[in-house]
């Protein structure tokens, strides 16, 4: 396509700086109207904080921004939004107690909240609008009971009956369904079509390849470049975020004997927080067991039931590397070998405030090996939590650092390094990539299939369903806490998955 020669946005010598840290540092570049531009990098590369200087959320320390040949500075987005600057954020702003039609109408700040409430030629408006971007939306139904896919649309759409031109979207296909994301990158396209200036922030490449015309790829809080699509393929983007060559080799695929099995859930049913749940399942040795599903679903309920670490009451059986799970210690299946990479790993795995390699040794620290004349050998733990280190290569390579110094990808790198090393037969990986730049998942999906070849079970929850698919032997899909359907490598199709996600059984 032709894109005009004088960007509709310019940045120059853009720097943000926390504290002693930049967390952009002298960004130039420009987005052309009318196009979908991507902004991608790794996380904590700054491609997010870019965008929060251009819609007022922070002040830029450095430099300068221009709209339309002329300079810019805004100190709120509500400066931003006089300019038609809108954005889409990663976790929605909207008031769960009220319709679809009513978060709409509230959202004109140069309005009192009810002021042109009932006014038909507002509603009218709104509707025609929808219907212009092909949004179908069911405007009396609360928020609270919307899917995320009907939920982002409402917040699109509010953008656009504001009159916005340029509109920012933060990863905006982290929780959506195969079939929603579809839907949402035709309507960027749309978007465009209809002549708006598309900004996409996100870490999907091949959702960039799909609909961008240009990318800019950050590094580290500085730009690696701007480049035509059309240039650069997933694994060339994946190259220049990281700053060296990016592996997209795919596991080799066994068919595993089916015999040995690990862990069953056989018919199983609780209820937990008024919500119901129905398992039934079977993990075999040396297999990568898939859970699909959206978030909130009930496949997060898994972890804590199979751990037995809340005690629910339930109907069916349980059995864990051939024991009964009912008849397990205190401690559930945590006195079994059976490695946990949780899914909120500052919440449910790690004490942030202590050592590296205290954090090391956490849940484990009752187990003899690190015992010396009945108390802790610190120079042991450290010893070999700094082996781990190497072998994991975790950057800073300093485990007397406190946990939280460390960024999320060399965190859940620790998280990782300790649950595997207790040599495991059954591994529950929940959301294992989650906030981690594209190195360290790398190294965790080498992991994860190290062990599957070692004859180890994992059990891999996850929302990322191009991570289900390039690892998964099986994949179950989940959806109000039951299993809607089943596929089997040889047949996998994620269309139907998808399918499958939002409730309709094929």
């Amino acid at each position: 396509m032709e894109i005009n020669s004088i960007p509709e946005i310019e940045f120059s010598n853009v720097g943000k700086r926390f504290g002693n840290v930049w967390a952009n540092r002298d960004i130039s570049f420009g987005i052309h109207s009318n196009t979908i531009h991507a902004i991608i990098g790794e996380n904590g590369a700054g491609k997010s904080t870019i965008m929060k200087i251009l819609f007022g959320i922070y002040s830029a320390d450095a430099g300068t921004i221009k709209l339309n040949s002329k300079e810019v500075r805004f100190n709120s987005p509500i400066d931003a939004m006089k300019y038609k600057i809108g954005m889409v954020h990663q976790h929605f702003m909207l008031s769960p107690a009220h319709t679809a039609l009513e978060n709409v109408l509230l959202v004109d700040p140069n309005q009192k909240a009810l002021e042109s409430y009932f006014k038909k030629d507002k509603i009218e408006k709104i509707k025609a609008t929808a219907k212009l971007y092909k949004f179908d939306i069911p405007w009396d139904t609360l928020v609270r009971d919307l899917g995320v896919g009907i939920q982002q649309k409402i917040e699109i759409l509010k953008l656009l009956c504001l009159d916005n031109q340029i509109l920012i979207f933060d990863e905006p296909t982290a929780v959506l369904t195969p079939h929603e994301i579809d839907e949402l990158l035709n309507q960027l396209l749309e978007l465009k079509k209809q002549g708006k200036t598309v900004i996409l922030i996100t870490h999907k490449l091949k959702e960039v390849k799909r609909i961008a015309d240009t990318i800019t790829i950050f590094r580290k809080g500085q730009m690696v470049g701007t480049y035509p699509a059309s240039e650069l393929d997933e694994k060339e983007m994946a190259s220049r975020m990281v700053g060296k060559p990016v592996s997209f080799e795919k596991r080799s695929f066994e068919k595993f004997s089916g015999k040995d099995q690990l862990l069953k859930l056989d018919n199983v049913k609780f209820s937990y927080e008024n919500k119901d749940f129905h398992f039934n399942f079977t993990l075999h040795r040396g297999e990568i067991l898939g859970i699909a599903g959206i978030e909130g679903h009930g496949q997060e309920k898994l972890i804590p039931f199979i751990l037995n670490v809340k005690k629910y009451s339930y109907t069916g059986s349980t059995t864990i590397l051939g024991k009964d799970a009912q008849k397990l210690g205190p401690n559930g299946a945590r006195e079994l070998p059976i490695g946990v990479f949780p899914e909120d790993r500052l919440r449910l795995g790690v004490l942030p405030e202590l050592k590296a390699f205290q954090n090391f040794i956490l849940g484990y620290q009752r187990n003899s090996k690190w015992f010396s004349k009945g108390i802790l050998d610190w120079t042991k733990i450290k010893t070999l939590t700094q082996t781990m280190f190497d072998k994991f290569k975790v950057e800073p390579n300093n485990i007397n650092l406190d946990f939280h110094a460390f960024s999320g990808g060399n965190q859940q790198k620790i998280v990782v390094a300790r649950e595997l090393f207790h040599g495991p037969e059954i591994i529950i990986a929940a959301h294992p990539t989650r906030g981690v730049d594209i190195g360290a998942i790398e190294l965790i999906h080498e992991q994860l299939i190290l062990a599957q070849e070692k004859g180890k079970g994992v059990l891999l929850i996850s929302s990322e369903l191009d991570e289900l698919l390039k690892l998964s032997d099986r994949i179950l899909v989940v959806r109000n806490g039951k299993i809607m359907g089943e596929q089997i490598r040889a047949n996998f199709c994620e269309k139907e998955i998808g399918r499958n996600m939002l409730g309709v059984v094929t």
